[in-house]
């Protein structure tokens, strides 16, 4: 029978503690930053794994540090790859839904349906919007807007929205935004011969406003 030092079987065991504990703070970190619940208990479900595998090696003393190895690679592997997964797809992993009642900035009504709720985040604060067209309409006149104190001066960070076509939340800079009558509307594959907006043109222009009012 192979025999280790304490000190091997110490640091597995730290090591893996570690990990859990990092596993224990992404949940939170999760829950604080509006993703969903369900990424939220299979971090949980990460570690619960975790400790699980250190009782069976409990069991089984003389395979403690194989299976204290094996625990820290499965948690380790699973960790980083469900994170990996999040960090790529904010889309879907996001729960851009408000926990709780807000008025969309453009024109003051409660938000109470969300079939096009859309996002924006300047600075530290999160705005919702009750359709895409709105959102578009404050960004094309966000000075009014900050004068009015309907929003505040910041960094542009991040904008979401429902497509019209699919609707998927996706990241405003990755659909396409046309202008259907006096309203906008988000597509991810516009109808043939719709007016497409330049987008890149109204999020410049807002973002130069927004850097000039902070500054």
């Amino acid at each position: 029978m192979l025999r280790f030092e304490n000190y091997e079987l110490a640091v597995v065991f730290i090591a893996t503690r570690f990990l859990e504990l990092v596993g224990i703070i992404l949940s939170i970190i999760l829950i604080f930053k509006g993703y969903k619940l369900r990424y939220v208990l299979a971090t949980a479900g990460i570690v619960i794994l975790s400790i699980l595998i250190t009782v069976l090696a409990l069991a089984f003393r003389e395979y403690f540090l194989p299976i204290a190895l094996a625990d820290f690679a499965i948690t380790a592997v699973l960790l980083i790859g469900l994170f990996t997964y999040i960090i790529k797809n904010p889309e879907k992993t996001r729960d851009f839904s408000p926990n709780y009642k807000v008025r969309c900035p453009f024109c003051g009504v409660l938000i109470l349906k969300e079939d096009e709720l859309c996002t924006l985040k300047i600075g530290d604060y999160n705005y919702y919007f009750e359709s895409c067209d709105h959102l578009i309409k404050l960004l094309k006149d966000i000075e009014y807007f900050l004068e009015k104190g309907s929003v505040y001066s910041g960094e542009l960070r991040e904008a979401y929205v429902k497509t019209s076509d699919t609707g998927k939340w996706k990241k405003l800079e990755n659909v396409k935004i046309v202008k259907e009558g006096k309203e906008y509307k988000a597509y991810e594959n516009p109808p043939e011969g719709s007016k497409i907006v330049n987008l890149k043109e109204i999020l410049d222009e807002a973002k130069d406003i927004l850097r000039r009012w902070e500054s």
